[in-house]
């Protein structure tokens, strides 16, 4: 009964696989991590923010560029107005008796329109700050930048390395499902002995039913991972947006070396890189802060067009204009400011410190880390071929008589368990080496993205 529950279960993981599983293609790592880089949607994200980020900073610019406005009205009104000198001076000389009989010698002027029915106005001024305070700020623009192209940089790192991570683990566990069918083979050569030596009356029910519960194991073992593969499966996809698959293990020292203590690798780790930006993009805003007292000077040119001549008689005129700006006294702001970013200051020079002493505590652990890992890979291979060794041997023995069946079936755990350790001690290396990329910095680089 326990074995038909265990075979129907290994059915069902079989029936219920998904479509995608088979029809997904088989890449490289590093065809996987370029897939990442074009497809991930964080990553999409985090390009966003940087282009976003050198958008902003075209913005201080404005303290050095030139301001150029045009602005235009056509106006109707019902009470024009207009001043008629001709008419005045005859007024006030009838009134006076001054008038000549003849006409006068002097042209009188027509009237002039101050507001004609119907009138155009236009302006063009072009302004240009010759001084401010905020000039120096046009320093923060490249520090600013490259901490956004860091953080871009360290976004692509994490990615990656979960990538590689997913990939290695679902390379690990096709070589645990490697081992837990040739478990299967043996056992179910194990279950077709017992029964066949049973039927000659030289094995008991009990031989029978140990090989049936150890194939039963086989098959559960089986199931479980087959579920952890379209887990780990549908885990790339997503982060590769591509329905992908790993290709067939094989070890590769393709990472590089890792470095010394003497050459500080944790220190080309994008995220310290980006901190130490961001601790210089402060530094220029508090300098400016410093200076922020003195006065602004902006020069400004001004031309007009008026249809109605008036007084002037021309409808063209035109303004230059040199203008200061000091603000003595502005409530304690900007002291206020000054305070706000030099504590600002300490903070990112905290961040900073702690990001440099993270980075090379990381740096540190994937080191050990890669270092354990190729001592656990060697015992656990020379593990995996002194149980090879004694399964072979115990056979013998069982064929001779000198065995029982119970010491068959232990040594044949025990091969599976060591096949199993090595097989996982195999991928973990893997992914040791990756992370040891990511301790420093280079791991985009070295997969060549």
């Amino acid at each position: 009964m326990t074995r038909a529950v265990f075979l129907f279960a290994a059915l069902l993981f079989a029936a219920a696989s998904p479509a995608y599983a088979q029809e997904a293609r088989v890449v490289s790592l590093r065809e996987a991590l370029k897939l990442a880089s074009d497809k991930n949607p964080d990553l999409a994200s985090a390009k966003a923010q940087v282009d976003a980020v050198w958008a902003q900073t075209n913005r201080v610019w404005g303290a050095v560029l030139p301001e150029l406005s045009v602005t235009g009205s056509l106006v109707h009104t019902s009470a024009p107005a207009e001043l008629d000198l001709g008419g005045f001076v005859q007024l006030v000389g009838g009134v006076y008796g001054l008038m000549p009989l003849q006409p006068p010698l002097v042209e009188l002027p027509p009237p002039v329109s101050i507001v004609a029915k119907n009138s155009a106005y236009a302006t063009v001024q072009v302004s240009q700050l010759i001084f401010t305070p905020q000039v120096l700020m046009i320093s923060a623009i490249d520090p600013a930048r490259e901490a956004a192209d860091y953080g871009g940089k360290e976004a692509k790192e994490q990615v990656l390395l979960g990538v590689a991570r997913v990939y290695l683990g679902l390379q690990g566990v096709e070589q645990l499902g490697q081992a837990a069918s040739d478990a299967e083979q043996v056992a179910l050569k194990r279950e077709k002995d017992a029964k066949a030596q049973m039927a000659a009356g030289m094995a008991v029910e009990v031989a029978v039913l140990r090989a049936q519960t150890e194939t039963a194991q086989a098959r559960s073992v089986l199931a479980q991972l087959q579920g952890q593969k379209y887990a780990l499966t549908a885990m790339l996809e997503s982060l590769t947006g591509s329905p992908i698959r790993p290709e067939p293990f094989a070890p590769k020292d393709d990472w590089g070396q890792p470095g010394d203590d003497a050459q500080v690798p944790w220190e080309s780790v994008p995220l310290v890189k980006a901190a130490q930006k961001q601790t210089e993009v402060q530094e220029v805003t508090l300098r400016a802060d410093y200076f922020s007292w003195l006065p602004s000077v902006v020069a400004m040119a001004k031309g007009g067009y008026n249809s109605n001549a008036g007084f002037s008689g021309t409808n063209l005129s035109y303004d230059f204009v040199l203008a200061l700006n000091w603000t003595i006294y502005d409530r304690g702001e900007r002291w206020a400011r000054t305070r706000e970013n030099e504590a600002k200051l300490r903070g990112l020079e905290a961040s900073s410190a702690a990001a440099r002493a993270k980075a090379k505590a990381n740096w540190v652990a994937a080191k050990a880390n890669l270092q354990a890992a190729k001592a656990a890979l060697e015992q656990a291979e020379s593990q995996a071929q002194l149980a090879t060794r004694a399964q072979k041997q115990v056979e013998a023995a069982f064929a001779a008589g000198v065995s029982t069946s119970l010491e068959l079936s232990d040594i044949d755990s025990k091969r599976f368990l060591a096949q199993s350790s090595a097989a996982q001690a195999r991928a973990q290396l893997e992914i040791r080496k990756v992370e040891m990329a990511a301790a420093e910095g280079r791991l985009a680089m070295t997969a060549g993205l």
